[in-house]
Parts: structure tokens; sequence; C-alpha cells
């Protein structure tokens, strides 16, 4: 995710059960200018970005302008660069290293993104086709897009090390909020990619990612990372893996 690591509008979206969630309205993305959009964060002292630390703030206007006419095809190329330099230190250290994808899974302010969908999967692997180079699956990130992640990892499997359930209802008109981990609440059949998972014996790092805030956490949780939200997915994960034991 070059410049900007996962993106929303709203990091406190009140929803009709009481909680809050971080939301993602399409159109406050297409209509600002990203140069406006950074001075005003370089200004404000209480704004923080995701994957960023207070000091690097200083520094995002020219870490933006770095990019200028920078494509697609420039961030495949550095990649398949990255790679060919890593991949061959992590099989000799036994480390498997794995890519998250783009959050949201589309390009935005006017940037490049390219770990989208199964296609850009497949050829992310390929770049240097080894067990070590792998995917940091996340569910809720694919799913800001209409992918279908049962697909992927039944595609994919070999190559997930790591996995991040979480849930998200998509609009059509682009936006998108995070809901509770279960299928029923959100765009993401939760069900379904934990069924395909455990089909394929599936033995790697799950997590339940994100989720929202509940009971009044919002006055002292991470945006997106509310502690009870994210109990509760993990016994519904458990509860559906159990429930395929039998």
């Amino acid at each position: 995710m070059p410049v900007f690591d996962w993106t929303r509008t709203d990091l406190y979206k009140q929803t009709t059960d009481g909680s809050n969630a971080l939301f993602f309205e399409k159109s406050q993305i297409e209509d600002i200018d990203p140069i406006t959009l950074i001075d005003k964060i370089s200004k404000d002292v209480d704004v923080t970005m995701p994957g960023w630390e207070p000091e690097r703030l200083a520094r995002l206007k020219e870490t933006f302008r770095q990019y200028e006419g920078f494509t697609a095809e420039d961030l495949w190329q550095n990649l398949q660069y990255f790679l060919e330099q890593i991949i061959p230190v992590c099989e000799s250290c036994d480390i498997k290293m794995g890519i998250h994808p783009d959050d949201p899974a589309f390009p935005i302010f006017g940037l490049p993104r390219i770990i989208i969908n199964k296609e850009n999967i497949g050829r992310f692997l390929n770049l240097v086709d080894s067990p070590y180079n792998g995917l940091s699956l996340c569910t809720g990130s694919l799913g800001s897009s209409n992918n279908d992640i049962p697909d992927i990892i039944d595609t994919y499997c070999s190559r997930i090390h790591f996995i991040h359930i979480r849930n998200v209802k998509r609009y059509e008109n682009g936006d998108f909020i995070e809901t509770s981990h279960r299928a029923c609440d959100g765009s993401v059949d939760t069900v379904k990619v934990i069924e395909t998972l455990h089909r394929h014996g599936y033995s790697g790092y799950v997590r339940p990612d994100h989720g929202r805030h509940i009971w009044g956490e919002e006055a002292w949780a991470r945006p997106g990372y509310g502690l009870y939200d994210r109990a509760l997915g993990i016994m519904y994960i458990w509860g559906v893996w159990d429930s395929l034991n039998h």
C-alpha cells in the first residue's frame, strides 16, 4: 500500500446496533485533493494514521510526491526486486513471508494498489515461486471489493501462512463498514471461509481482525481494534471450526 496504510473516512461510524465501527465513504476519497488532505494532517497534531509514527507524518507530503507518475507496473517491478533479494534468505532461515492485501482493495488518491484480487495474487506468488513467498490473507481487505474469498483460499491455501478473519458490509456505491464477524452481518461469508480452511486442513495462524467498538470501549480502544468484539470473533471462529469436527 503506497504511502497510505488501511484507509477509512470515519473511525467511529455509528451503527444501527448502537456500536460504532470503521467506515469508508468512497465519495469522500474521490472528491478530495490528496495534497490538501496531507496539509491538513500535517498541521493537526492530534491526527494519527495507521502505520505512521508521529515523526513520520512530517514527511508525508515528501513521501507522497515520490510516487508521482508511479504506475502499477512500477510497483510490480519493485516488488519483484524485493522478493528476489529476501526470499532466498527466508528459505535459508526458515522464515515464511506473507503479504497483506491492500485495504481497500482498489486504488485511492491516484496511487496504484496491486494486491487486490485473485488474478493479482497469482501474479504475486509467481514473481518468486517459493513456499516461503506467501500470503497474509485478510478477508476484510479483500472483502472491500467483490472478491470470491473462499475461491482464493481454494486456489492458494498452501501459500497462506497467516489469515485475518473479519467481516465488512459492502454497499453498491463503493462504501463499506466493519461489522461483527458473523456471516449474516456483512458481505463476507465468514462461515464459508472457515469451512474452506477446514476442508484444506489449514494449520497456519488465524486471528480475528478488526471489529466494532461495543460497550463504550471507543473511549479507550484503538480505532478498529475493539477488545470485546474481537473476543466474540474468536469464539465465533472456534464455534464454526468445532462444528466441522463432528
